[in-house]
């Protein structure tokens, strides 16, 4: 169930028995995880390698995979994130998802946060990864410690395991990650 999530088109290419190229699949990526809070806004999942250098044979689906939000310590995630925008009418008064920034706390799923998330701003995060960041479609706004950087299609970011979060004040998104295992150098 996509729950309002524009469905990502996923082309799958391999090799036939003879080694001639051909499509091994053509459809919707399966790996759709909607936000619980919000309709028509979240993530899908187009492929995930456990290590590097990725498997390349064969006509397993490495798409079709259970959710996790960080990517493998030794692999990565090609992950399609869809935001909406929030409306000339939000009434943050009456948002119960509000979260007030507070210290650093490390998640089950080993992401770290320190809040500050409301329906349409993603929680001050970061993770041991390097992620690559490509807007597609829309503006999305990159939030800093050190203030806010406007991202418009075809815009990159690399960011290298450092605080972030996203919003969308003025219009929704497509925005495409390359998510990879990464390991500080130093404990921050």
């Amino acid at each position: 169930m996509n729950d309002g999530i524009k469905p990502v088109r996923r082309v799958v290419t391999g090799v036939d028995a003879q080694g001639r190229s051909k499509v091994l699949i053509d459809s919707a990526a399966p790996g759709v995880k909607a936000n619980t809070f919000k309709k028509g806004t979240g993530m899908t999942d187009i492929w995930l390698w456990n290590e590097c250098p990725a498997p390349i044979g064969g006509d397993r689906d490495d798409g079709d995979v259970e959710f996790h939000f960080e990517p493998p310590d030794t692999g990565g995630r090609l992950r399609i994130v869809q935001s909406d925008c929030k409306p000339p009418v939000y009434d943050a008064s009456s948002d119960k998802y509000i979260t007030a920034e507070h210290a650093p706390n490390k998640t089950p799923g080993g992401t770290w946060e320190r809040g500050k998330q409301n329906l349409y701003t993603t929680r001050i995060h970061k993770s041991e990864t390097v992620d690559y960041g490509i807007l597609l479609e829309g503006e999305r706004l990159l939030v800093l410690d050190s203030g806010t950087l406007t991202m418009k299609p075809g815009d990159v970011v690399v960011q290298l395991g450092n605080w972030h979060g996203w919003t969308n004040p003025n219009e929704g998104s497509l925005m495409a990650f390359v998510m990879m295992g990464g390991k500080y150098e130093e404990q921050p």
